[in-house]
């Protein structure tokens, strides 16, 4: 892996004055050996780049904090970045302290780009208001605006920061950017509302779609139908309020790895290059694929649940839902799971998916089917690229707030979607630590569920275990299409570092049908562990769904 290599240009100095009069602003361009040098030209030029101030200053009306609809009227200060080279370059927009005595979080922003207004955020921690790539002879303005967080405890003080530009020459530059169908809305989190809001397609770090590098992985929803033209025509930072929300979904980048020193090396790849064998499908290469970050739930009022009955569960007409805290989905064969999950690609499914197919075959493929997507359920290859990713440097094995005794996936030890189970206690999906801790990443941008809930069935179709048997009480009767099953194990290399980290884990058999722990089962298992656990129907058994977008089309 090649280490990060960042060059930075400090190239705009501006110091808020809060309560005195105002500030004066310096163009300062940061160098690698810490020297400063001051500019009083309102054009920079730093190799390629171009920077330039549109505004010399920019004065915060008022001594005190003040409500959102006030401080987007106060005055932006503006900039442009253009590159003059003939290849795109990755930065990054930073508003940095400079001996300021207000703290990020009573520092409220207004980002426009390109003159889109990016939304109202609070100032995060590490100070980026914005990531992103400008490509060749591009020209990108911005404008921010600035005040004091209302809500805060802040009387009066002084605001003083400095805007830096970092050019970034990393392996986040090697990420296939996710790819949305119609249906899909981007959403990004905020801690400090406990919210999920609107993102920008374009990755904007205010909105923080994604960043891989620091553990934030993509995600995306899909709403019901009442709501799905207001969230597809709204601005981005809308608020999303999750009752509106049916399913959401986690973007796998395309990736190949190496054990090196008994650890997890991640490269992401382009589409033309070798990648783990979860991204190629249909004898397609893909970008990436999305994983839905819960397991299949059902709504309360169900007849599956207001029955208990099982012959009103195991079918294919109960809908799904992919969101937090809905009942797990049981009581269905392996069989019904996997055409369950098939019908979300059908005409006028809840998802606001494209599609024109009327019903499914046998062999799970689709009549009428003319859209660019596949909706399948999880291939035991998906799953294990979930967990490559998690044990990596871009998962919760590479995130430092936890120990490493706290590496392991927390349990659901639950019969709803999204709960975590830590010290004895259960915890929402979306407390920080507690809660997260039973995502993928630690954070609350991974894929939840796969330590406890349900055992979730994969498909995966061994010499040694036949799921197209009768013996298997699989429920199919007849063979699939091939794409939507594996035929194989994965790699025994990863699989003796995985049993090496969790010294604790408890593998049933090396033949693999269901991944995942089970509720009540505390560490025991993991998301790495693997069960040829399998019956005609079962209570303890559900899965999950993996969304393939052809970019062909």
């Amino acid at each position: 892996m090649k280490k990060k290599n960042k060059k930075t240009f400090i190239i705009f100095l501006v110091g808020f004055i809060v309560g005195i009069i105002g500030f004066t602003i310096s163009f300062v361009m940061y160098k690698k050996e810490d020297k400063h040098v001051l500019i009083d030209e309102p054009e920079v030029i730093v190799g390629d780049l171009v920077f330039s101030a549109i505004d010399e200053s920019l004065y915060i009306d008022g001594a005190i904090p003040t409500l959102d609809k006030f401080g987007v009227a106060n005055k932006p200060f503006s900039f442009t970045i253009k590159n003059n080279y003939k290849l795109a370059k990755n930065y990054q927009v930073i508003l940095s302290d400079n001996n300021s005595t207000i703290k990020n979080d009573s520092i409220r922003y207004e980002l426009t780009k390109n003159n889109q207004v990016m939304g109202i955020h609070t100032l995060s921690n590490d100070s980026v208001i914005d990531i992103g790539t400008i490509n060749p002879n591009e020209e990108i303005s911005y404008a921010i605006k600035l005040w004091i967080d209302y809500n805060s405890e802040v009387k009066v003080g002084k605001l003083s920061k400095k805007i830096t530009i970092i050019e970034i020459d990393s392996e986040e530059s090697n990420i296939n950017e996710p790819v949305l169908t119609e249906g899909m809305i981007p959403v990004y989190y905020n801690n400090n509302t406990n919210s999920w809001y609107k993102a920008d397609i374009k990755n904007s770090y205010s909105n923080s779609w994604y960043n891989y590098e620091n553990g934030i992985w993509a995600n995306a929803i899909t709403v019901n139908s009442s709501k799905r033209e207001y969230y597809t025509n709204s601005e981005i930072g809308t608020k999303i309020m999750m009752e509106d929300v049916n399913a959401m979904f986690v973007w796998i980048p395309r990736f190949n790895y190496e054990i090196k020193n008994n650890e997890i090396d991640i490269t992401f790849v382009k589409k033309s290059e070798k990648a783990y064998q979860a991204f190629d499908f249909d004898n397609n290469s893909l970008s990436g694929f999305w994983i839905s970050k819960f397991e299949s739930g059902m709504d309360e009022n169900s007849s599956c649940i207001v029955s208990s009955l099982t012959k009103e569960c195991n079918n294919t007409n109960n809908k799904l839902y992919f969101a937090p805290n809905y009942l797990l989905a049981n009581r269905m064969t392996m069989a019904n799971m996997f055409y369950s999950i098939r019908k979300m690609e059908l005409k006028d499914n809840i998802y606001g998916f494209s599609a024109n197919g009327t019903k499914i075959n046998n062999d799970g493929t689709i009549k009428d089917d003319d859209n660019n997507i596949d909706i399948h359920m999880i291939k035991n290859s998906e799953w294990q690229a979930v967990a490559i990713l998690s044990e990596s440097k871009y998962g919760k094995n590479g995130n430092n707030d936890y120990s490493k005794e706290e590496k392991v996936i927390f349990n659901n030890n639950s019969n709803y979607t999204g709960k975590s189970f830590y010290k004895n206690k259960t915890y929402d999906y979306n407390t920080i630590y507690n809660g997260t801790g039973a995502s993928t990443t630690g954070n609350i941008t991974g894929v939840y569920d796969m330590n406890g809930g349900k055992r979730e069935f994969v498909m995966i179709n061994t010499s040694s275990l036949n799921i197209f048997s009768q013996k298997s009480n699989s429920g199919f009767i007849t063979n699939l299409k091939e794409s939507y099953y594996d035929t194989d194990y994965f790699d025994s290399n990863l699989d003796a570092i995985i049993n090496e980290r969790y010294k604790n884990e408890n593998k049933i058999n090396e033949e693999v049908i269901t991944r995942g722990g089970y509720k009540n089962t505390g560490n025991i298992f993991s998301m790495n562990s693997v069960s040829d656990f399998i019956d005609k129907i079962s209570l303890e058994s559900n899965s999950r769904a993996c969304l393939i977008i052809n970019e062909e089309n």
